[in-house]
């Protein structure tokens, strides 16, 4: 866990610098790639067998992710009368973090989550990042044949 905490910080600390777009532009050539390890990775963490005994977990977990997420951020930008548009705003904003997988991990290594929790936890992870960029691509343009 500190290393992972200590990459995070990194991370935010090098976001604020002066130095940010340097690191993006040298990074991004690998965005791709590390996309594509990052999903088979965590394919790999996900175990279809205990996934089949936790698929109601599965479903509470996306069940609190659309609500707490997608749900509230769509709230508070109608409230914040936000110029853009409220639900594809709230639908890139309706995923769960990459950093979650760590925490995931961590609980199970300490024995507070069973495995069938885990693989559950991971899934809805992994669908909720795969849901939410496909449903803003989409939305995108369903938002521009309304607005015309």
């Amino acid at each position: 866990m500190p290393m992972a905490l200590a990459a995070f910080i990194a991370g935010l600390t090098i976001s604020e610098s002066h130095h940010a777009q340097e690191a993006r532009r040298r990074l991004l050539p690998f965005r791709d790639l590390f996309a594509v390890l990052f999903f088979v990775a965590i394919g790999t963490l996900i175990d279809p067998g205990q996934l089949a005994v936790g698929w109601g977990w599965l479903l509470v977990l996306l069940a609190m992710v659309l609500v707490a997420k997608v749900g509230v951020s769509y709230v508070l930008a109608r409230i914040a009368r936000l110029a853009a548009r409220p639900l594809q705003l709230a639908i890139g904003l309706g995923q769960v973090g990459e950093f979650s997988f760590v925490l995931a991990s961590l609980g199970l290594a300490t024995g507070e989550l069973d495995r069938p929790l885990y693989s559950a936890m991971l899934a809805a992870v992994a669908l909720s990042i795969a849901a939410s960029s496909v449903a803003v691509r989409f939305a995108a343009p369903a938002f521009q044949r309304s607005a015309m």
